[in-house]
């Protein structure tokens, strides 16, 4: 004798289907949103670090290059943090100076620069200058190029 197929019907695929989605969604949340979360908690513990640590700071930023720096300022200093929020350095506000940062990098190494910003090199506070395709790093007490590159 000959075996009958058997046909589920649209109640078993609906119910397939729900299950498909709800294992997505399950896997999204922990293979995607699950490092983002983990990813913001750890630079918010570190950003509550660093406004514990020095009053009245203002615009922190994050910089990425070697390893991963914080930079940020009070009225009358500059200051740089590691991962963690540990002080690596400080400089006199009055020591900045994107001009000359923009001057040298048009007259030293021809890039016309579209955003200077500060961030941290190798081992050094750095000016990163972005324009004319490339990304400059300058030396931010002597303005000698750290890195350069073509800019993605």
């Amino acid at each position: 004798m000959a075996k009958k197929h058997r046909h589920y019907g649209k109640r078993f695929t609906i119910l397939l289907a729900a299950l498909f989605v709800i294992s997505f969604l399950v896997l999204w949340s922990l293979f995607i949103s699950g490092p983002n979360r983990i990813y913001e908690e750890i630079t918010n513990k570190t950003i509550n670090t660093i406004e514990k640590e020095v009053e009245n700071i203002e615009g922190l930023t994050s910089h990425q290059f070697d390893y991963l720096t914080y930079q940020g300022y009070t009225e009358e200093t500059l200051y740089w943090f590691d991962a963690t929020g540990k002080e690596i350095t400080t400089r006199d506000i009055g020591t900045l100076d994107y001009d000359k940062a923009r001057k040298t990098a048009q007259d030293s190494y021809g890039i016309e620069a579209d955003s200077v910003q500060l961030g941290y090199g190798y081992d050094n506070p750095v000016y990163e200058i972005r324009g004319s395709g490339k990304l400059l790093l300058l030396d931010y007490d002597t303005l000698v190029r750290v890195y350069e590159r073509e800019a993605r």
